[in-house]
């Protein structure tokens, strides 16, 4: 059954690379004021929750996929992704890369990983 959650991570990682690794076009309107980063993608608050939300399941299908894995391990990998995403967004048009995308993307997975351990340790004391 880990072969679903391992292809669901697969699919996951990929759809993650579609969604920060695509340039972002400049569009501009009739007027000649660009558009594109109005209408196309979120910012601000929305942009926020998106980098707490992005490596939550990740941190979350690794924990299923391989449960003998330490949390600290999780965390570090899901920290290095973001930290090489951000890395390389600064090669790639349109992009930006900021510091505070790492702080959020760290801290989902991180919380997630204090949920999973909060859970497992729980479930050993109720037994």
């Amino acid at each position: 059954m880990r072969w679903v959650y391992k292809s669901t991570l697969v699919l996951y990682i990929i759809a993650l690379g579609f969604g920060v690794f695509t340039p972002r076009p400049d569009l501009v309107g009739p007027n000649g004021t660009p558009i594109g980063h109005q209408i196309l993608y979120l910012g601000g608050f929305w942009a926020w929750v998106g980098n707490f939300l992005m490596l939550i399941p990740v941190a979350y299908i690794i924990h299923i996929c391989w449960p003998k894995l330490f949390l600290q391990t999780i965390f570090i990998t899901c920290l290095t992704t973001t930290i090489s995403i951000e890395f390389m967004q600064l090669y790639i048009p349109g992009r930006v890369s900021d510091v505070r995308d790492i702080a959020l993307n760290s801290t989902g997975a991180a919380l997630t990983l204090l949920v999973l351990h909060w859970h497992k340790t729980s479930k050993s004391r109720a037994q």
